[in-house]
């Protein structure tokens, strides 16, 4: 199967090539000089620009096209509204637009559509997100659903190991504090449903193999607070749990607003019979790579 990824040198995006290298031809999209992940072959250039982005896509010939390009910095996304619109909506709209003709689009979304609706499930068509980043994503998802018939939107939370230098995610951070000793304070009232990034990939994959179409939550089946999360991180890695401070949400200054409670409900997953890990289970999964993949 030939898959091209967008967003190939992100977090997500290198991830999924590292993962469907050895059985799929793995054709890699990104805005850098240089990709960072390994695929069979990768194209540099803007995603906005859809003559360009045609011209590859009629070169490829993707069977598969998993969109995991975004602005996914949610400040970033507030102060810069308007690039947040054209990364986060425009470019889905091109990728849509010319995968409307036959091709599977897997496009990547986030819990902060939800906002603060209290039905975190896929049945749930009153969203409310509160800020930049859920607004322009929730409607990258309705210019996916108005142009691509064959689609998978994935609503999800990751975290995982960085390619590209200089690059750090939330959960890199934390290891990366704890590693050197530093003292850091998570949010014990901040509630989510993460899931590692190689496990994301499989279910992606797993809904592809199902011929699934739609709306689906993708993350740990028990949620978990950024606190807990830190804590069993701690634990996993032999470090000192006493570093972590807990913190509160409520108390903390942000440029964008913030939801406390983003846990997914994941019973659409459950019911297919998708083995989707549990946040711990998850944590066991970036320890288990780290010696590979840590920078």
């Amino acid at each position: 199967m030939k898959i091209l990824i967008t967003g190939a040198n992100g977090m997500l995006g290198s991830s999924l090539c590292r993962l469907f290298y050895n059985e799929h031809e793995i054709y890699a999209l990104h805005r850098d000089e240089e990709c960072f992940s390994i695929c069979s072959a990768d194209y540099s250039l803007d995603l906005k620009d859809l003559i360009q982005l045609q011209t590859i896509f009629n070169k490829i010939k993707p069977d598969l096209v998993i969109h995991c390009a975004s602005l996914t910095s949610v400040d970033e996304c507030e102060a810069e509204s308007k690039f947040a619109y054209a990364t986060n909506v425009m470019v889905t709209e091109n990728i849509a637009r010319i995968c409307s003709d036959g091709i599977k689009l897997v496009h990547i979304s986030t819990d902060q559509v939800y906002g603060e609706t209290a039905d975190h499930s896929e049945d749930n068509d009153a969203l409310h997100p509160i800020n930049q980043y859920g607004k322009t994503k929730l409607q990258g998802e309705q210019k996916v659903q108005e142009h691509c018939p064959d689609h998978i939107i994935i609503r999800t939370n990751i975290f995982g190991w960085n390619v590209k230098p200089g690059k750090t995610s939330s959960g890199e951070w934390i290891y990366n504090s704890l590693r050197n000793g530093q003292k850091i304070t998570l949010f014990s009232d901040y509630i989510f449903s993460p899931v590692y990034t190689k496990y994301l990939g499989e279910a992606i994959l797993g809904l592809v193999h199902m011929n699934f179409s739609g709306v689906i939550n993708v993350g740990s089946p028990i949620q978990c607070s950024k606190y807990d999360f830190g804590q069993h991180m701690a634990e996993i890695f032999g470090f000192d749990q006493s570093l972590i401070s807990r913190g509160s949400i409520k108390e903390h200054s942000f440029i964008a607003k913030r939801c406390a409670k983003l846990d997914l409900n994941c019973s659409r997953l459950i019911k297919m019979k998708m083995d989707i890990p549990t946040w711990r289970q998850s944590i066991l999964g970036f320890s288990d790579e780290s010696n590979n993949l840590r920078l």
